[in-house]
C-alpha cells in the first residue's frame, strides 16, 4: 500500500469510525471470519489490517480471555483509533507494512486473518512471503475478497496470450482478477494449501452505500481528476436522486490457507 494511500488520512479514520457506528457490514464480515478461523481459546493470532479495531474486538470475544491478538496496522491514524475502542492487555497495537512481518514478530502465529484488505493490497507477493515466515507449520491464514475481485469458479489456462499474461500475473503476483485455480496456485506459490472457501452474502442498504461511498477510500480511485470534495458533492446528489429503498448484494468469498509443514 502506497504511504500516499487514503487509508493513512485521519478524515478516512475519523468516517470509518461513523460507518461501524452506524452499520453492521464490517462487523458481520468479522464474525464470519473468526469463525471461518475456527479461532480458540490461548492461540496466537495476527488481525493484519486492524482499521479501527471491529475484528480485534471479535478476535478477543473468541479467544474468552486466553491467548494475544497482534492488531497491525500501517496507518496511524487507524490505530489510534482502534486504541481508543479496543483496550485490552491481550492486544498489542502495531504500526508497520504488512511486508516487514518477518522483522517484527518473534513468536509463530497460529492464525493471521485479514478483513476486506488483503485483496487490495499492490504488493501480495511481499506479504505472502513475510506470512510464510510468521504462520507457524499448519497454522492457518484467513482472508476475504469481495466479489467483484474474484470469480467463483477454476478457469483453464488460456492459449491466448492475452489472457494467459493475466493469469501469470494472477498465479505469481497476486495482481487483479482472481478466480478458484489461480488463487489456488497463488497461494501455493508461497507454501499455502488452499483447505476450503465459502460464501457470504449480506445486503447494503441505501443509507449503508451513502456512508460508506464517503469513506475518501472507497472512491480515491477516481482522482484525478475527481477531488475528494468534489466526490462528496456528487456522492450527496446521488444520495437526494436514489431510491432509499433500493439495496445491493453483497457476496464475499472467504478463503483458510494452511502453512505448509
Amino acid at each position: 500500500m502506497s504511504k500516499h494511500s487514503a487509508w493513512l488520512d485521519f478524515e478516512t479514520a475519523r468516517r470509518y469510525q461513523t460507518f461501524v457506528a452506524r452499520t453492521s457490514m464490517y462487523q458481520d464480515l468479522s464474525q464470519k471470519m473468526v469463525e471461518l478461523a475456527q479461532i480458540e481459546p490461548g492461540m496466537h493470532v495476527l488481525d493484519l489490517g486492524c482499521g479501527t479495531g471491529v475484528t480485534t474486538q471479535a478476535l478477543l470475544a473468541a479467544l474468552q480471555g486466553q491467548g494475544v491478538v497482534l492488531a497491525l496496522d500501517v496507518s496511524a491514524a487507524m490505530l489510534e483509533a482502534a486504541q481508543a475502542e479496543v483496550q485490552s492487555d491481550q492486544v498489542l497495537f502495531i504500526r508497520a507494512d504488512a511486508a516487514g512481518l518477518a522483522g517484527i514478530i518473534a513468536d509463530p502465529l497460529d492464525r493471521v486473518v485479514c478483513n476486506s484488505l488483503f485483496w487490495q493490497f499492490r504488493h501480495k507477493a511481499e506479504v505472502m512471503r513475510a506470512l510464510q515466515q510468521v504462520i507457524k507449520p499448519g497454522g492457518w491464514f484467513v482472508f476475504n475478497v469481495p466479489e467483484p475481485y474474484f470469480i467463483n469458479k477454476s478457469i483453464p489456462r488460456s492459449p491466448k496470450v492475452s489472457l494467459l499474461f493475466k493469469q501469470l500475473a494472477a498465479e505469481r503476483y497476486g495482481v487483479g482478477v482472481q478466480d478458484r485455480r489461480t488463487m489456488a496456485v497463488f497461494l501455493q506459490n508461497f507454501g499455502f494449501e488452499l483447505l476450503a472457501m465459502a460464501e457470504f452474502e449480506r445486503t447494503r442498504s441505501a443509507e449503508e452505500s451513502y456512508l460508506f461511498f464517503q469513506l475518501p477510500v472507497a472512491t480515491d480511485w477516481m482522482e484525478p481528476p475527481l477531488d475528494y470534495q468534489t466526490r462528496l458533492a456528487l456522492l450527496e446528489e446521488a444520495h437526494q436522486l436514489a431510491d432509499p429503498q433500493a439495496t445491493v448484494r453483497q457476496q464475499w468469498i472467504y478463503f483458510i490457507a494452511r502453512r505448509g509443514e
